[in-house]
């Protein structure tokens, strides 16, 4: 009898030891929190969930005129001479993300005009006039100033003692910047772009006062496009 008992523990015993053999590391599945040795590796996660992709957005026009306008400062700065900007300053013309270049103009403190097209690393066209507000001020006078490259091409001009307040092309609308002010208040500094060389003339709405007129101004001898200075 004793025999019989004896071999029913052992089978007993040997029955459990298969059954704990089997269960291995289910623990962790059914959520025990615990983990033998034995334990499998977890599932490795998918790339694109450990690895986002990058932002396809690139910089800001706010960022573009910061990092340009201070380049600027600092090579005008660093080169000396008169061809630093007066007291009115650097005047942002406009600022393009999709190039990361900027254009600016300014008057130096002797009254000469100037511009300038300043991308990422450095500052890629300079240039400044020779003589003091050539032409002088004179209440409705628009002046051509410069021609840039640096969206396009664009024209960069000035009108004295008045504002502009329209533009077309032809009779389509042009848009124009205002950069600033220059001459302690009296000389507006404006620019227009377009896509490439375009030639012919644009009609302005400038207001003095109480007064409007409309006026032409001229853009290049050649093109791939051309403006009249129709309403």
């Amino acid at each position: 009898m004793r025999n019989v008992f004896r071999g029913a523990a052992f089978g007993a015993a040997l029955l459990a030891a298969v059954l704990t053999g089997c269960s291995g590391g289910s623990g962790d599945a059914a959520g025990s929190g615990k983990s033998g040795a034995a334990a499998s590796t977890p599932p490795a996660v998918p790339s694109s969930a450990t690895a986002p992709s990058p932002s396809p957005s690139g910089p800001t026009r706010a960022e573009v005129a910061e990092r340009t306008g201070a380049l600027l400062t600092k090579t005008l700065a660093e080169a000396g001479g008169d061809d630093v900007a007066g007291p009115d300053g650097l005047l942002l013309v406009d600022a393009w993300p999709d190039t990361d270049q900027a254009e600016y103009t300014w008057e130096t403190a002797d009254g000469r005009p100037c511009h300038a097209t300043v991308g990422p690393e450095l500052v890629n066209v300079r240039a400044c006039a020779t003589t003091p507000r050539n032409p002088s001020v004179v209440p409705g006078r628009v002046s051509p100033l410069f021609t840039s490259f640096a969206h396009g091409w664009g024209q960069i001009f000035a009108v004295d003692r008045g504002r502009v307040t329209a533009a077309s092309c032809s009779g389509k609308p042009v848009k124009v910047i205002q950069a600033g002010t220059v001459a302690n208040g009296a000389r507006t500094l404006y620019a227009v772009w377009f896509p490439d060389y375009t030639k012919g003339e644009i009609l302005l709405t400038v207001q003095q006062g109480d007064k409007t007129s409309r006026t032409s101004f001229s853009l290049s001898d050649v093109g791939t496009t051309s403006c009249t200075a129709t309403p």
